[in-house]
């Protein structure tokens, strides 16, 4: 992002978030105070804004749209987890995807208001609900329960991605992963990563608060981010310029506000809001894994269904796949585990090799002609020595027909 003042003549585009989501509305707000400061400003009004914000997948929009009709001459920008289900019901209208990419956003925004300032056009149509499809009366059968859960909660923090198929085989949409070095979690990961390595703290600066990590006497950040605040810090995405990694002998001095979160417990709730419901790239959404251990759920972020995810996960190997196929729920559910699981360390990758059943060796007899054969050995296999007394107890043990034999010439 460019934090250049814009040229002479050139103002703030104001901007009004006419309807988006809460966790929305804090980056955005979080944006305008550290990166927009010469770009975009926030409207407190409709009146007052030369383009607004429309999230197309919150309930309500229909309101939205009737307040645009009053003004023709706002510029309007729509953005949605699928951008291309909606064309038809706003066209000639700009339609972004989730998640917003904020370094682009204010170029988008100020080319929406100039656009619509300088078009003398008929008032936006009003919204008209599609028309419904014919019910369809189906047999009853098993219910996710994943998926008819959409609260605004779950579509901010795991999206809205549709279900990939059971088997492998198409090419898998780019929108499914996500690039931990343009987020917050991946500068924390590498600090942790350096600071474990080195043995000496890091420091990760460049954000409105210093976040601390040392790796004795256990790894932990340390850091004055509130919860509230490092949540939508984290699903923003980052220029690589903004944040830093330094070396440092001894961590600040305390101010008092502090918080000292496990480097486990961190990296899991940044890496599952950075995530919603995303993997991170490079990942293979077929290939089984299994969670070590249990994530400390008093300390961290439990997304819809986590705690059914781990306990099954951490008795099996399963890819991601299946195992939202085994508990009938949105594999995205599963996708936010698995990333916070990967950083937080509590992924194995490392499926062992399945055991292979020996061979049952030949079993050999006497002949019954000749009682006074003793009973063949196996032959050892090459390169595995036998034990010297055991082969040799073997061999002199007599055949079982030699022994009856023997007892009864001595009876007569």
């Amino acid at each position: 992002m460019n934090r250049h003042p814009n040229p002479p003549g050139q103002p703030l585009t104001a901007l009004y978030l006419l309807h988006v989501g809460s966790m929305d509305a804090r980056l955005i707000g979080l944006s305008t105070e550290r990166h927009w400061k010469h770009q975009v400003k926030l409207a407190s009004a409709l009146n007052q804004a030369e383009v607004v914000l429309v999230d197309c997948d919150r309930p309500g929009i229909e309101a939205a749209v009737e307040q645009l009709a009053a003004h023709p001459r706002t510029g309007v920008v729509y953005y949605a987890f699928h951008p291309k289900d909606h064309v038809q019901r706003f066209p000639n209208r700009v339609i972004l995807g989730k998640p917003l990419n904020l370094e682009a956003l204010p170029a988008i925004l100020a080319k929406a208001a100039a656009d619509a300032a300088h078009v003398i056009a008929a008032p936006p149509p009003r919204f008209v609900a599609p028309p419904p499809t014919p019910v369809v009366v189906e047999e009853p059968g098993p219910a996710s329960l994943g998926h008819g859960l959409q609260t605004e909660d779950e579509r901010d923090l795991c999206g809205a991605m549709d279900d990939l198929p059971a088997a492998p085989g198409q090419p898998l949409p780019d929108r499914l992963f996500f690039n931990p070095d343009e987020y917050i979690i991946g500068h924390i990961h590498r600090a942790v990563e350096q600071a474990a390595h080195t043995g000496r703290p890091h420091l990760v600066a460049g954000l409105p608060r210093l976040i601390g990590v040392r790796a004795t006497p256990v790894p932990a950040c340390i850091t004055d981010f509130r919860d509230n605040q490092l949540r939508p810090l984290s699903m923003t995405q980052l220029p690589l310029t903004t944040a830093r990694i330094v070396s440092a002998s001894t961590l600040p001095q305390s101010s008092g506000n502090e918080i000292v979160h496990s480097s486990e417990d961190l990296l899991w709730n940044v890496a599952a809001w950075a995530a919603r419901g995303r993997l991170p790239a490079g990942a293979d959404p077929y290939r089984p894994v299994r969670l070590r251990a249990w994530p400390n759920c008093t300390k961290v972020f439990m997304s819809p269904h986590a705690m059914r995810i781990a306990a099954l996960w951490t008795r099996t190997w399963a890819s991601p796949v299946e195992i939202a196929a085994r508990l009938g729920i949105a594999q995205r559910y599963v996708f936010s585990v698995y990333a916070s699981a990967r950083f937080a360390g509590l992924l194995d990758t490392s499926l062992p090799p399945r055991p292979v059943a020996p061979a049952a060796p030949a079993r050999q007899f006497s002949a019954p002609e000749d009682p006074t054969i003793q009973t063949a050995t196996t032959a050892p296999a090459a390169g595995k020595a036998s034990p010297e007394p055991e082969a040799k107890q073997t061999q002199q043990r007599p055949s079982i027909l030699s022994r009856i034999l023997r007892k009864l010439l001595n009876a007569v």
